[in-house]
């Protein structure tokens, strides 16, 4: 598949042989686009997440983002998703990706503390603990089996399917899941701010996995386990859909850092699944200078190549959009995964600029609300 051409709104990383592979297999077929939600109260420790203007609104930011993509408003809390200084949630764009195509979309609840008033798959997941307990996450093989039945279900009846997510704190937990499962020793994990605490998360999950009795590497064999010693609730749900889903199609896991963490436990769990799963992110998440998703995702698998949409936001006249390009936000709600869907699906016929167009009209009307 080397003759197939890649189009200017997407770049690659990886095995680049896969990649157009995959994406000449969905390359203008019918999508389906999923986004688990979930709440760890380890996003609640002071200085983890910038996803909500305060460390109790993380909490609210998964029921909003999914209200955002369902209703196109919030209802769990007043305005819209933000992070401290007024940037607007990256369901901005997600939105407009899912608009342009007219993707159809749903959501699951991996356990959440702040139930979205939208309709929902529920796996039977609680809200997660914080990390620093040692027993972050409650029905962690219910969950997965479920999330698996969903994803075959899923995937005989669209051509791929795209798995993200929104869990605020999530990147501290990916952290600590892949180091529990050897995947990592040092700290590559994305943030939501320019300011990447690097610090405060090595030492939340240090603390974590003495707290779990783990040692690093201990559960490479059993990441399930591990996803219930220092995980959230989002993570079994996903991994048990990527199995599920690429069993029979294609599978875009939209997100960067922390789905990094969901490709890893599925993949140990079955590495069958490599060749028909693709990461899809943002040149924001790929250029981000205080993390390394490239090497990432060759430690999790050098078969699992990374797309990733070429959104400038450089040029907007909005400054919550350009600080997308100061770092700020990066990437989730599936932005990337659901860009680079938009794009397949078409068959490159949508653009950054058709998405980036898309995005204004749904800020300025999230503006006027």
């Amino acid at each position: 598949m080397n003759d197939f051409d890649i189009p200017a709104s997407l770049g690659i990383c990886g095995n680049e042989d896969i990649a157009k592979d995959i994406l000449s297999r969905i390359w203008g077929k019918r999508g389906v686009f999923t986004c688990t939600v979930g709440n760890t109260m380890t996003s609640t420790i002071p200085g983890v997440s910038d996803a909500g203007d305060t460390p109790e609104l993380t909490l609210f930011t998964p029921a909003a983002d999914a209200e955002m993509l369902v209703l196109g408003r919030t209802v769990c809390m007043k305005g819209i998703p933000i992070n401290p200084g007024g940037i607007p949630t990256p369901a901005t764009l997600t939105m407009a990706a899912l608009q342009l195509t007219n993707m159809p979309s749903y959501i699951v609840d991996g356990g959440t503390k702040i139930k979205p008033n939208v309709p929902c798959f529920d796996v039977g997941g609680r809200y997660g603990e914080s990390i620093l307990t040692g027993k972050a996450v409650s029905n962690v093989r219910e969950c997965f089996g479920k999330g698996k039945i969903l994803g075959e279900m899923l995937s005989k009846t669209y051509d791929f399917i795209v798995v993200s997510e929104s869990c605020a704190g999530g990147t501290t937990t990916a952290l600590a899941v892949m180091m529990a499962m050897g995947v990592v020793a040092e700290n590559l994990v994305s943030s939501s701010s320019p300011n990447n605490p690097k610090e405060l998360k090595t030492e939340i999950v240090s603390k974590a996995l003495a707290a779990a009795g783990i040692k690093k590497g201990s559960l490479a064999k059993d990441p399930l386990k591990a996803i219930e010693c220092v995980g959230d609730p989002m993570m079994p749900a996903n991994v048990g859909m990527i199995i599920g889903a690429a069993k029979n199609v294609p599978v875009i896991v939209g997100g960067g850092t922390q789905m990094a963490a969901v490709i890893a436990a599925a993949v140990a769990l079955d590495p069958s699944i490599v060749g028909n799963v693709i990461q899809g992110t943002t040149r924001w998440l790929v250029n981000d200078p205080n993390s390394d998703i490239r090497k990432l995702m060759a430690s999790v698998h050098n078969d699992v190549p990374i797309a990733y949409v070429n959104m400038d936001y450089s040029e907007s006249p909005y400054e919550g959009l350009q600080a997308y390009e100061w770092g700020y936000i990066k990437e989730g709600v599936g932005c990337g995964g659901s860009s680079v869907a938009a794009i397949a699906q078409s068959a490159g016929k949508i653009t950054c600029k058709d998405l980036l167009d898309k995005v204004h009209e749904i800020y300025e009307k999230l503006l006027d609300l």
